[in-house]
């Protein structure tokens, strides 16, 4: 969870050093629980430490003290590790791409503005990369570790849709959005 928080803010910073001035988004975080503090670059969020610090804990007493069967651990651990590794994967490719385009800025020209919506849409498709051979692991080799990957797979999809809902029901009720009032 930090290393998804700290990659997110430092994809926004990096964003700015060319990215930004081709491809004009409404957000650059998707989730809209952290939108403010990634658009103000903030280091240090109170609440996600504090947050990543309680689930930390539930899992560890959890694991610990649930006497849970070990499948049902490996399950948890493949979910886990499916959902964050998607998620920090996405995040590595977008600094590489952020960091080519501040080296080379000449390999890259015009402005493209993109709805809010367009780019939720983008990511929750560019997923498919990884669901799709995660869920043909989990189908031809199905094991705890696995069937845990495939649900980690198909949660970074809900909270996509998720996000995806509360942004057609805030768009509904008076939001424009689209950048800069457009």
């Amino acid at each position: 969870m930090l290393a998804d928080y700290f990659l997110t803010v430092w994809g926004a910073v990096l964003k700015e050093k060319g990215y930004g001035n081709h491809f004009k988004l409404e957000h650059y975080e998707l989730n809209p629980v952290w939108q403010k503090s990634i658009s103000q670059k903030r280091w240090v969020n109170p609440q996600h430490i504090l947050l990543t610090l309680l689930i930390s804990c539930a899992l560890g007493v959890l694991l610990e003290l649930g006497a849970l069967p070990d499948p049902a651990s490996e399950c948890l651990f493949g979910c886990l590790f499916v959902f964050f590794g998607i998620i920090v994967g996405r995040h590595l490719s977008n600094i590489l791409v952020f960091r080519r385009l501040a080296r080379r800025p000449e390999e890259i020209s015009g402005q493209l503005v993109m709805a809010h919506s367009l780019a939720l849409s983008m990511s929750t498709f560019q997923y498919l990369v990884a669901a799709i051979p995660v869920a043909m692991t989990a189908i031809f080799s199905p094991t705890p570790f696995s069937l845990g990957g495939a649900a980690g797979a198909v949660l970074v999809f809900v909270a996509h849709a998720v996000w995806i809902l509360r942004y057609k029901c805030g768009s509904a009720s008076g939001g424009s959005g689209q950048i800069d009032g457009r």
